[in-house]
């Protein structure tokens, strides 16, 4: 019985300035209409809809390198799948890791700093979440990885529907081996934890959560919105329009973090093979 060809999914981290530019390579290699190829291109960075073979992904990836703009292609059961994170009410960071505890404060999951892969957080600005406070958690590969991922998000239009809520910051922290994502919303948390540093309000005590997680898992990538809202930088910088745009934003970076490190192993083999013949 003959195996099924590889297939891929082909990802765009830059944003693509001048769309035409690349429509030709594109459309040649996928077949799409060249006004779907441009419309893709001006959502980027993002995820090609649709699995691709490797000749495909190859030329495409051939084409984007000419033009510098950072791209890559993973077989499609590698691509991170953040699925619907778990909701963390209680946590505690203490010296050798991260620990997750139940609402009576059992410890439900122990995360050491060396396991911490990715911290993603950000301040949601959109509409108020469904019946119940339930954000409703497509899989973000399966949706296609929403266009606004690494773009500074567009504003919602509240003009009907449920009211827009206030503010509330989040945290997306995603776990290795076994890969699990847990999501902390800023006043949805006890932080006890904090002891004397307990502060009167959830806005004072997430970014001292926050800042736990930078300073002790040295190893995890810290997003740009991460650093951001740390920061106080301009709130441009960290704004989601919904809980599912960060999410779809960690998919991202976490794909971004693996891209760098494979570069950064690639170079340093390079120069080492250069020692090598010295």
């Amino acid at each position: 019985m003959s195996q099924a060809p590889p297939q891929y999914r082909l990802v765009i981290f830059d944003a693509v300035d001048d769309p035409k530019e690349l429509r030709a390579l594109i459309c040649k290699a996928t077949g799409a209409h060249p006004t779907d190829a441009v419309q893709w291109l001006a959502r980027t960075p993002g995820f090609w809809p649709w699995p691709l073979d490797r000749e495909t992904v190859t030329t495409i990836l051939d084409g984007l390198y000419d033009f510098g703009v950072a791209a890559e292609a993973r077989l499609v059961d590698q691509v991170p799948d953040l699925g619907r994170p778990r909701s963390v009410h209680r946590a505690a960071c203490l010296g050798e890791g991260l620990r997750i505890e139940g609402l009576r404060g059992e410890p439900t999951h122990w995360i050491p700093w060396n396991k911490v892969e990715l911290v993603c957080a950000g301040l949601i600005v959109g509409e108020a979440s469904g019946p119940g406070g339930q954000e409703h958690w497509p899989s973000a590969v399966v949706a296609g990885v929403r266009a606004l991922a690494l773009r500074k998000p567009r504003a919602l239009n509240v003009g009907g529907g449920r009211p827009a809520r206030d503010p509330v910051a989040e945290a997306i922290v995603v776990r290795e081996d076994p890969r699990v994502a847990f999501r902390f919303v800023a006043n949805q948390m006890n932080y006890a934890y904090l002891g004397d540093r307990l502060r009167e309000s959830a806005a004072e005590n997430f970014p001292l959560f926050l800042a736990d997680l930078r300073d002790r898992a040295t190893a995890a990538y810290l997003t740009d919105s991460t650093r951001s809202l740390l920061e106080a930088r301009d709130p441009g910088e960290h704004e989601f329009p919904a809980s599912q745009a960060l999410l779809d934003h960690a998919t991202m970076q976490l794909l971004w973090s693996w891209y760098r490190r494979d570069r950064q192993e690639s170079n340093e083999r390079l120069l080492r093979g250069d020692e090598d013949e010295g």
